[in-house]
């Protein structure tokens, strides 16, 4: 059998609960490559750091984008969904206080797939009281997966805050994954001075993005700036592309 390529793993989600230590599922986000027909098999780690005995029911979910925003869809109920593939090896687990669950997932890649991503989810089952709230504790690991290289991203025009005596200068931006892969963005901020110098850089929160999500993101530079004219120059990595904007400010 063809197996996606595995390109990240981010460590791990982490849900507290108050007073009584923090359930964590690992990996939180794996990254994959391939093309349909390729299946992948993955191991999921969800501890019980509580003090009590946990239950949970394992499911896949597709993830999808509608009207911009992430939209869980359950298994089964879109056309070319990654998600009716899963095969778990636990449907049911239970967790003891301080112990560790391990349970493997296997997914493969339909043809005409419609989505990028699913979501690998342990839902709590056990009522937990916190005051006179009673909630339940569930947490997700993403899986994304890429079928070609046409990843792109658009941005709508980079807004500059200017620099005052109580706030420092920031930037905002808007991207919109406009392709049909999932694509991670990496954004840097770049205050160039009037002599061609730089004056300062500041590292922006890289951004996951699926096919039609857009974000607002966002950085300030953590300095003060003196008095004179500087060129904002904003970029982002993503996939090996790059896109760029700069304005000039004046800063009295």
């Amino acid at each position: 059998m063809k197996r996606l390529a595995l390109i990240t793993i981010m460590l791990a989600a982490t849900t507290a609960l108050a007073g009584d230590g923090a359930i964590s599922l690992s990996p939180a986000v794996i990254t994959l490559r391939g093309e349909a027909g390729q299946s992948t098999t993955q191991t999921f780690l969800l501890r019980n750091g509580t003090s009590r005995k946990l239950a949970f029911e394992v499911e896949a979910q597709d993830v999808v984008v509608r009207k911009g925003i992430r939209v869980h869809v359950p298994a089964g109920r879109i056309g070319g969904g990654i998600a009716a593939t899963a095969i778990f090896s636990e449907k049911h687990v239970r967790v003891a206080a301080g112990e560790t669950a391990k349970v493997t997932a296997t997914f493969t890649i339909p043809p005409n797939a419609s989505s990028r991503a699913v979501i690998a989810l342990f839902r709590g089952t056990d009522k937990l009281k916190n005051g006179s709230l009673t909630s339940t504790a569930s947490l997700g690991s993403l899986l994304t997966f890429a079928l070609s290289d046409s990843a792109v991203m658009t941005t709508d025009p980079m807004r500059v805050q200017a620099q005052t005596a109580t706030s420092n200068l920031s930037v905002a931006q808007t991207c919109v994954n406009s392709g049909s892969e999932p694509l991670v963005a990496k954004g840097m901020l770049a205050i160039i001075g009037a002599d061609g110098r730089i004056a300062g850089r500041t590292a922006l929160k890289p951004q996951r993005l699926l096919p039609g999500e857009r974000a607002q993101l966002a950085a300030a530079y953590g300095a003060e700036l003196q008095p004179g004219r500087y060129r904002v120059l904003l970029t982002w990595d993503y996939e090996g592309r790059a896109l760029t904007q700069s304005t000039e400010i004046a800063i009295p």
